[in-house]
């Protein structure tokens, strides 16, 4: 008998084993098929926002072949140059989404989706790996179904609509995708007090954060998750008889600096090719705020936080773009006064629970490193963003839900009837989660849709100027003046909508007024050289080439170097006269644009083409062209026609046949 208990033990350990993988090989399938199914309808979406010029207008992301290029040239991240970043795993997700269908929407919203999927797993293993680590006493069933709840409601949660639904979000979703593996292999599993994890899971963790820091530069703020987790180590190795800040103390040793070390180094290098790819940049030009200082950003930052986790309880009233949102300008204002006293509440609440409940302290303080970067002291642009808080109230939710689930669990297991009420209310509450983030979803359609939602909840300048731009596309000149002077109205310092205010008077007849505000916005732009380049195509326009000139130089100087810049020199020399120049830009055109430009090289041509004077140059412009785009065959039929005005039979008369065997029969 005696020799026959350890095999009883082993046979046991095996079969607990067996049952915990098949539990979480199901959790996992699970969860992935929840995440497929509540963004089912989002597979035919809109490009939105930074979407179109990191992904849809940006040619750096159609092949492979430039991924190398995106870790040495920030240029490649945008075609606006006051927009540039430098995330080349990012990039490099987008050329590889590019490979699979090119623009079809479906294949970027699915890799949307199974980078979703895997954050969710990620926070179910984070879960299931905190509770253990607090040796908190529950069943393996129980925790693995806290666990579950946790990450099915993270699945769920509507908050996550505008991540998974907007391309450029991927930054977040791609972030929290390399670091909660990162975070996992950092903590190494549940061990005896005092024993050291394998080195290999250091090794890969570092890989994984290193992935994170080249996708987005806020994966830094990971390393104080790191090192609260090596004070949570101290605390639970040697006790806690000093408390948090005693163990912050006794955690700074010399094992905590040899593990943070290499992560340190890994930091170090990324900046060191951050900065040197962006030195000729103005960093981050766009994403300043120009309406609150650090202070007033700052302090309007304790108020958004508690929008997030409200949003996390009530996911009621989403706004995709909530530019309107108010700047607190001092700590006495109410609002800031009950959102500070609330956070040092709970703060102290939690730092009292330290010896007992460790790992309240561990997430939130997490959470609040993970999402500091964006929401701390650094003007950004938007006072909120719906996808700066993913993975932090992600994380933050294990404060509340561990706590929940195991209260839950003993009532539960002490009164077996109210089960059914326990598990008819979650799958009430998981239903209105769900239907939240289906319906939430349609938002995100077409770009009507997703500018008319966000003018329905939080008017602003920018939504105005957005869903005004949609009628001008449509045709609908007066109807988008309308939106554009609202625009104006509310934010009368915002160049792009007096750059669009131009555009549409200009295409109304308004000749005078359309000047007017072009001339203001490039008073306005400070940083982009975008309302330089739109006066310059209005100008060109008109057949003002010399002014154009100057107005799209200007635009280039100032860091403009896309597509419009460059039609708009080949407009503006072909003008001038000046040919060698014109086909210079129009080549570059080419480049960018290859299906794009060829419908637009009229547009250069015209102006002297018509003109007889300028046969010569017309000619020499046409024959270049005919180089690079030798099977058009309205090319080959326009060079004879200038041949012709210029005495040139012979040439008029091959250009001529050869367009007549390449025309379309």
């Amino acid at each position: 008998m005696s020799e026959s208990t350890p095999t009883t033990t082993a046979t046991e350990r095996t079969t607990g084993t067996s049952r915990r993988r098949v539990l979480l090989a199901l959790h996992v399938v699970l969860l992935t098929a929840i995440c497929f199914a509540v963004y089912s309808n989002g597979y035919a979406h809109a490009f939105l926002l930074d979407s179109l010029h990191t992904v849809l207008e940006n040619p750096s992301i159609r092949s492979l072949a430039n991924v190398p290029e995106f870790f040495v040239d920030a240029a490649t991240f945008t075609t606006l140059p006051s927009n540039t970043d430098y995330r080349p795993v990012l990039q490099a997700s987008y050329a590889l989404n590019y490979a699979m269908g090119e623009y079809a929407m479906w294949w970027w919203h699915f890799t949307q989706i199974a980078l979703h999927a895997a954050c969710v797993v990620g926070l179910y293993q984070l879960c299931k790996r905190v509770i253990r680590h607090a040796a908190i006493e529950v069943e393996d069933g129980l925790l693995a179904w806290i666990a579950f709840a946790a990450a099915v409601v993270f699945a769920l949660e509507p908050t996550g609509s505008g991540v998974i639904n907007y391309l450029s979000a991927r930054s977040s979703l791609l972030t929290a995708a390399f670091l909660f593996p990162a975070i996992l292999l950092y903590m190494g599993p549940p061990v005896a007090t005092g024993s050291r994890p394998a080195r290999w899971r250091l090794w890969a963790s570092l890989a994984l954060f290193t992935l994170a820091l080249f996708t987005k530069v806020e994966a830094v703020a990971c390393l104080a998750v790191f090192f609260l987790w090596e004070v949570w180590r101290v605390s639970r190795e040697k006790g806690s008889p000093l408390g948090f800040f005693g163990d912050v103390i006794r955690a700074v040793d010399e094992r905590t600096l040899r593990r943070l070390a290499p992560f340190v180094a890994a930091t170090a290098g990324y900046f060191l090719l951050r900065v040197r790819a962006l030195a000729e940049f103005e960093f981050a030009e766009a994403s300043k705020s120009l309406a609150a200082t650090t202070a007033e950003y700052a302090i309007t930052q304790t108020v958004t936080l508690w929008y997030y986790v409200g949003h996390w309880f009530a996911p009621f009233g989403l706004v995709g773009d909530y530019s309107s949102f108010t700047i607190r300008r001092s700590m006495l204002e109410p609002e800031v006064l009950l959102a500070v006293g609330a956070w040092v509440l709970l703060g102290s609440v939690a730092i009292a629970q330290w010896k007992r409940r460790p790992y309240f302290v561990f997430l939130a303080a997490s959470a609040l490193a993970l999402i500091s970067p964006t929401s701390s002291v650094v003007p950004l642009a938007e006072m909120v963003n719906e996808h700066r808080p993913y993975m932090p109230i992600a994380v933050l939710s294990l404060c509340w839900m561990i706590p929940l689930g195991l209260l839950v669990g003993r009532v539960a297991g002490a009164a077996p009837f109210s089960r059914i009420g326990f598990g008819a209310g979650a799958l009430v509450v998981l239903a209105g989660l769900g239907l939240g983030t289906y319906r939430r979803n349609e938002v995100f359609f077409t770009r009507a849709s997703y500018w008319e939602d966000c003018l329905a909840k939080a008017p602003s300048g920018r939504a105005h100027t957005n869903l005004g731009r949609v009628f001008m596309s449509n045709g609908d000149y007066r109807t988008a003046r309308d939106h554009f002077e609202k625009s104006v109205e509310l934010s009368p310092y915002y160049h792009i909508a007096h750059v669009n205010l131009g555009i549409v008077l200009a295409r109304l007849g308004f000749e005078a007024q359309a000047e007017e505000h072009f001339d203001r916005a490039v008073d306005y732009d400070d940083f982009s050289g975008t309302a330089y380049a739109w006066r310059g195509d209005h100008r060109a326009r008109k057949g003002r080439f010399k002014e154009a000139l100057a107005d799209f130089l200007a635009s280039r100087e100032m860091g403009q170097n896309d597509y419009l810049v460059h039609m708009g020199l080949a407009k503006a020399y072909g003008g001038t006269g000046d040919i060698e120049r014109s086909y210079e830009h129009f080549a570059i055109c080419l480049e960018l644009e290859p299906q794009k430009a060829p419908l637009q090289v009229l547009t250069i041509v015209n102006p002297f083409f018509d003109d007889p004077e300028q046969a010569e140059e017309a000619l020499v412009f046409c024959e270049k062209l005919a180089l690079s785009l030798p099977d058009e065959w309205w090319v080959h039929h326009n060079v004879g026609i200038l041949a012709g005005r210029l005495g040139k039979t012979d040439l008029e008369q091959a250009e001529m046949r050869r367009a007549e065997e390449l025309k379309p029969k």
